[in-house]
């Protein structure tokens, strides 16, 4: 057997049922392993090999030379995933995904001169949601206008890679089936090469795995995000599931974070671990989750979340929304 599966890019193989790319003998025709199948049709993934390392993809990726289109996901945009995204030489384009959380108040070119200001990105920035069909038609259009028929989506695992490839298949009207889509870390394995028409080739690559969050307890939700505010009072305790933040002054905040998250306040009496100073107008980035913008300086003691899952960083709103 000489096919790759359409779902992951492994090499489809009917010998061995724990090894990649594994399809009973009976189903050989299928364009999916039985690993992607489940997930598909189930949500049922029975993950057995490592994901590649952060400096290999990089490699890989580089080798190629073709534009890199690098998604970051609104809610995750953070240092660690930047300096990823630095580390390609290939000519690329920086594209903010699941943009929809953005408030309707807040213009994209404010959001742009942030990014390109405070984490010194020289290249185009451009933004899109694939659920609301946001900036896809511009991203095609910058495509064609500058005649390159061939890209590399790249990104963090579940930053929407798989998501906009299929959105692209749907606007260029191809007959292919969709690449699979999961909020399962490292659902695709390997490059994948997509032929969508004749003026446009992807390469979807496997997602990079970083230190965050564990998701697989959350119910992720399709929801837009809405944020939530709170006046925190001095000593009160703001629970996220089973994480708790104290918080030493009086300030008020605005939770960015999925709407599934347990989100609480209240006076409790807890052991705390570790504390963080943050200053005034600061988001409290939470790695994997999203961000909370503190308004007026504070302490805040943890509880059940360490000190290396956070971040913090002038707010990206500049004080306009909260």
């Amino acid at each position: 057997m000489n096919k790759i599966c359409y779902g992951c890019g492994a090499k489809l193989q009917t010998k061995d049922a724990t090894l990649r790319g594994y399809i009973p003998k009976e189903k050989e025709n299928s364009s999916y392993c039985q690993r992607c199948f489940r997930l598909i049709h189930y949500g049922i993934n029975n993950e057995t090999n490592a994901p590649k390392s952060i400096t290999s993809l990089i490699n890989s990726i580089n080798k190629e030379n073709k534009l890199v289109i690098f998604l970051i996901p609104f809610l995750t945009v953070r240092s660690d995933i930047i300096e990823i995204y630095k580390k390609i030489t290939s000519p690329k384009i920086l594209v903010i995904s699941k943009i929809d959380i953005v408030p309707r108040s807040i213009k994209y070119t404010n959001i742009k001169n942030y990014l390109t200001s405070y984490y010194q990105i020289a290249d185009e920035i451009k933004f899109i949601s694939s659920v609301s069909n946001i900036g896809i038609k511009s991203l095609l259009n910058y495509l064609s206008e500058n005649k390159i028929n061939e890209i590399i989506i790249a990104g963090e695992s579940n930053s929407g890679k798989s998501t906009l490839i299929n959105k692209i298949l749907e606007e260029k009207k191809s007959t292919l089936s969709k690449v699979t889509t999961s909020n399962t870390p490292n659902t695709t394995l390997d490059f994948i090469r997509i032929n969508v028409s004749k003026d446009l080739n992807i390469i979807d690559t496997p997602g990079f795995i970083l230190k965050t969050i564990e998701l697989k307890s959350l119910n992720i939700s399709k929801k837009y995000i809405k944020p939530i505010t709170f006046q925190m009072k001095s000593g009160e305790t703001l629970q996220l599931n089973s994480s708790y933040l104290f918080f030493t002054e009086n300030t008020n905040i605005t939770i960015y974070l999925n709407n599934d998250i347990l989100i609480k306040k209240y006076y409790k009496e807890i052991f705390f671990e570790e504390s963080i100073d943050v200053p005034a107008n600061n988001d409290l980035i939470i790695k994997g989750l999203g961000f909370i913008n503190i308004k007026n300086a504070t302490t805040i003691k943890l509880h059940n979340l360490h000190s290396d899952l956070l971040e913090q960083r002038p707010s990206i709103f500049g004080g306009l929304n909260e």
